[in-house]
């Protein structure tokens, strides 16, 4: 998955964890076979919560709790149970240290990502074997969604199908492909 932030889109793969502060503008691409865990907090919350955004490292009881609240079982539990285990999470969430510094791993797939939005390879065959170990994607792949994400902004935007297909530089017939096959993301 990546996180867009203004121009930029940080990965965030299997068993990382990012914090979005309440109006943080972004995006998510969620590339296939991505599951994604999602927390909402309500931004009535008097509690004091990070400010800033970034990865962050999932302690085990953020972990634990999220997975008891989101089991088939969850639904037997009682109201006051479910409100315990929100407010471990809560007081989990509190201590949380975003940054925005990213590991070597993360860093080698932020360089790659970056490539595939301009349509270069990657700098390296290392590089591409991070992308592919970590998303199960290929350099060809991460910039075909790109090139759906772009084509989609201008189809939304207000331009016709051809017009949005010149100006991400796709003749029409191969933006109608690529709108075919990605049919249920332009659904959404």
């Amino acid at each position: 998955m990546l996180v867009r932030l203004g121009k930029a889109d940080i990965p965030v793969y299997a068993g990382q964890g990012f914090w979005l502060p309440f109006e943080c503008l972004h995006a998510l691409t969620i590339t296939p076979d991505t599951r994604l865990h999602q927390l909402a907090v309500s931004p009535r919350t008097q509690h004091p919560l990070p400010e800033r955004v970034g990865h962050v490292v999932l302690p085990p009881l953020l972990t634990a709790g999220l997975m008891e609240l989101g089991t088939p079982t969850a639904s037997v539990l009682t109201a006051q149970q479910s409100h315990h285990i929100q407010a471990v999470l809560l007081d989990q969430i509190m201590h949380l240290a975003p940054t925005q510094q990213l590991d070597a791993r993360t860093q080698a797939l932020a360089d790659c990502v970056a490539c595939a939005q301009t349509g270069q390879p990657p700098v390296s065959a290392a590089q591409h074997y991070q992308l592919q170990a970590l998303t199960q994607l290929t350099i060809a792949q991460l910039q075909e969604y790109f090139t759906v994400r772009q084509l989609r902004a201008a189809i939304k935007s207000g331009k016709s199908r051809e017009n949005a297909a010149v100006a991400v530089g796709l003749t029409p017939g191969d933006a109608e492909s690529l709108y075919a096959r990605y049919a249920s993301t332009f659904a959404s």
